[in-house]
């Protein structure tokens, strides 16, 4: 009894209210999901109105969920409730929305409506994706949360892809760290999708606090893991994977992953008319040039592996993009195939026309307690083309089905440190 009073009274001066507040897109067009916490038993609500459209009403609308209790603590007990809704949208519309239920209610939140769209339905609008991983509180997490809720008040971009290792740790401090870091997080995951894949710091306790805290879209595979999935948005075909697989599950895990995202993967050609552009992520990297060692082996042997199991299959596949993190750092590749550039029409430090083989880009420099980042190699292989230990994070806009524009910023110095057009000519490399 003891024990649970006392983590009631380390959880929050207010908690009956809804609070870690975070909206993702579903496996279902025009839905949204939202997901958060209370620290006492109630029913689960969300109360909703469509603005600045044609179906815009004064009137709220309600929609019901379910919850669960989950212990967040290691060593001690630590429960709190964890509500799951969902309501649905149309892209022409903006939402205001409350969680909650009867006198605890969450402050208004406002969301635009976009969603995915079904493979075979056209989306003509550019996509916008904010990039990031390796994101913890404390002073070097500071950085990243600052620039980025100044920008998320300015609506630059239509969702956040976090490619894992989310707040150094969830399950830290008998689960108060993830609560921390989720709460730093609402101004953004509030008012945009907030969609996230797991690294290995997600991994303690079988990826416990992961799977529960977090709500990613469902496919036959995945069995509402959240591991691995994919969506389509403006001219681009996303694909989330869990490369822990490799490194801490049994070859089983790793294989049903590697069927589906065959079977994904073709299924984005068959579209690719339509969705040109097919671009996958993953928290560790499959190319990095940083120095490594028996203590920390992500760009020796670690890549080489990921190499080895996924390199011919994006490149058979004409994959454009794969962004990665893990390391602590930016750097960002040119068209690389078995460890060598690729020429494609045109290349310069900040154009590709016609790229022939994939571009890696690292952007693990969100900013954790693990301190500074990672220091840059003496001796950058020959494909690497900028670099960076700044704290920051990136952004891809996927302005149509030929011209998609990265930027990487830092937020030490709240400016853009490196650029690049990748223009496509075609959808094979072969």
């Amino acid at each position: 009894m003891l024990i649970l009073v006392y983590c009631l009274g380390v959880v929050s001066a207010t908690w009956p209210f809804p609070e870690q507040v975070h909206v993702s897109w579903t496996e279902n067009p025009g839905e949204l999901m939202v997901t958060w916490v209370s620290y006492t038993q109630l029913d689960t609500r969300i109360a909703y109105r469509p603005m600045m459209c044609s179906s815009a009403s004064e009137n709220w609308l309600y929609a019901y969920g379910s919850s669960f209790a989950f212990n967040e603590g290691t060593n001690i007990t630590r429960i709190c409730y964890i509500h799951k809704a969902k309501f649905p949208v149309l892209s022409s519309c903006f939402y205001e929305y409350v969680v909650g239920n009867g006198g605890f209610w969450s402050r208004v939140f406002e969301i635009n409506g976009r969603s995915p769209s079904e493979s075979d339905s056209e989306d003509t609008q550019s996509a916008r994706f904010i990039v990031l991983g390796d994101w913890g509180t404390g002073p070097n997490g500071v950085y990243t949360n600052k620039l980025l809720s100044e920008e998320a008040k300015q609506r630059n971009f239509d969702a956040v892809l976090h490619i894992g290792d989310l707040a150094y740790d969830l399950n830290d401090n008998e689960g108060q760290v993830g609560d921390q870091w989720l709460n730093m997080i609402e101004p953004i995951s509030s008012a945009y999708p907030y969609m996230t894949l797991p690294g290995n710091h997600e991994v303690p306790n079988n990826f416990t606090h992961y799977i529960n805290r977090f709500s990613m879209p469902l496919n036959s595979a995945n069995q509402g893991t959240g591991f691995f999935y994919s969506f389509d948005l403006g001219s681009a075909h996303i694909i989330m994977i869990n490369t822990e697989g490799y490194f801490y599950y049994n070859n089983i895990t790793g294989l049903t992953q590697y069927n589906w995202l065959v079977e994904d993967l073709y299924q984005a050609n068959l579209h690719r008319n339509i969705r040109p552009w097919v671009i996958v992520l993953t928290h560790h990297p499959v190319y990095c040039s940083l120095d490594w060692s028996e203590s920390f082996k992500a760009c020796g042997p670690d890549a080489v592996l990921l190499q080895e199991e996924l390199e011919e299959l994006f490149y058979t596949n004409a994959v454009d993009l794969v962004f990665q993190a893990h390391v602590h750092n930016y750097e960002r590749d040119t068209p690389i195939y078995k460890n060598q550039t690729v020429y494609g029409i045109y290349d310069s430090l900040h154009t590709h026309v016609g790229p022939k083989a994939p571009i890696y880009i690292t952007s693990g420099n969100a900013g954790n307690y693990e301190g500074s980042n990672t220091p840059l190699v003496q001796n950058p292989q020959a494909w690497s083309q900028a670099w960076s230990s700044d704290f920051g994070y990136g952004r891809l806009v996927v302005e149509n089905k030929t011209h998609s524009f990265w930027e990487q910023f830092s937020a030490q110095s709240l400016k853009v440190i490196d650029y690049a057009w990748i223009i496509k000519t075609q959808n094979r490399y072969n």
